[in-house]
């Protein structure tokens, strides 16, 4: 799971890094990642941040991201996946992620 609303999500925070603005007409969001850790393989961990582009169309054993029904403080949930998850709208796919180490 990651743990944020796309419809209000900062792309790479609120500020535009990366070039990117917070209302991306390319279509692209961020988000970080929970602690699932099951796709460690692509190295995304807890708190990696990922870059999502809604504009692009599902494509099967790509990391994709589908809307959950799950809401946690208030937010509805948002899943990776490789495969299409039939009770779940797909909003984008990832297209990029970014770890930080201290």
């Amino acid at each position: 799971m990651i743990s944020n609303d796309y419809t209000k999500c900062p792309v790479v925070y609120q500020d535009g890094i990366l070039g990117v603005p917070y209302d991306s007409p390319e279509g692209l969001f961020s988000s970080f990642a929970n602690g699932d850790n099951h796709f460690l393989l692509y190295g995304i961990a807890e708190h990696s941040l990922l870059l999502v582009n809604r504009k692009l169309p599902f494509e099967p054993e790509k990391l994709s991201v589908f809307q959950t029904d799950k809401i946690i403080d208030g937010e509805r949930q948002m899943k990776l996946s490789l495969n299409r998850l039939e009770d779940f709208p797909y909003i984008g796919r990832v297209v990029m992620t970014i770890n930080r180490y201290d």
